[in-house]
């Protein structure tokens, strides 16, 4: 396959976006074959890369996270995926720079960006991806803010042939099983009177997204050293969705 840039994105803070690449990154790299590669440019917060400074520190003092590293990279035969700081302008320079030293071919690069286009660089470097993922929540103030989002990208890129951005899908992030179905049905109404690409599988909201490893040593949810546990990827929904960007991204 080609090597295939990501992001999920959106102006809207708190849509899951840096979550979100975590998990998928995890589940990429420690799941499948495939080699991947992180650029953190959320300037100035870095969540990712400090996240990956948390979870070293954790191995370095837990014996018992030590031994599941060391048996995760016998078994995988792979150490875990490089997470590259940046800022939003300089993301795509960033990576180039380091691929030019590289000696590991890597299939999927995620960025995380900003939740707000008006940081610098942001709209250049989204323009960049061949694949940008937005994270919706059922939330009118979020939705209309997320919709004015996807019509910039898609008016100003995507319909631009010069440009490397030429697909842009939506997906429901921390859906409620409690909320109506009729409400979403009648945003999905919305999504494809907009003409917007819309995925078929849904996020649940869950409090585990909040958690990074469980102290209790079960059950790892968000990490940048582990994978996400398979029990937690299947009853949330990631899956199912990760399966689908899968084949959308990998052909």
């Amino acid at each position: 396959m080609k090597q295939v840039f990501l992001s999920f994105a959106n102006q809207k803070g708190g849509c899951g976006k840096s979550s979100m690449t975590v998990l998928m990154a995890s589940y990429l790299h420690y799941l499948t074959r495939l080699n991947v590669l992180v650029v953190d440019a959320d300037y100035p917060q870095y969540s990712i890369y400090n996240l990956r400074k948390r979870d070293l520190d954790l191995i370095e003092k837990d014996s018992y996270f030590k031994r599941l590293a060391y048996s995760q990279l016998k078994t995988l035969e792979k150490t875990a995926f490089p997470i590259l700081r940046s800022t939003p302008e300089n993301a795509i320079g960033t990576l180039k720079e380091y691929l030019h030293s590289s000696k590991t071919i890597y299939n999927v690069v995620l960025f995380d960006l900003p939740g707000t286009v008006q940081s610098n660089g942001v709209l250049a470097t989204l323009a960049g991806m061949d694949y940008v993922f937005v994270p919706l929540l059922g939330d009118r103030l979020v939705l209309e803010s997320s919709f004015a989002f996807v019509k910039t990208l898609n008016d100003v890129f995507v319909k631009d042939e010069k440009m490397r951005l030429k697909h842009l899908y939506l997906f429901w992030n921390q859906v409620d099983a409690r909320e109506r179905n009729d409400l979403y049905d009648s945003y999905n109404r919305i999504i494809q009177q907009l003409h917007f690409n819309l995925l078929d599988n849904k996020i649940l909201d869950t409090k585990r997204f909040r958690k990074e490893i469980l102290a209790d040593k079960r059950i790892v949810f968000r990490s940048t050293l582990f994978a996400p546990s398979r029990q937690f990827v299947k009853s949330s929904g990631l899956e199912n969705l990760f399966s689908e960007i899968i084949k959308i991204v990998v052909r």
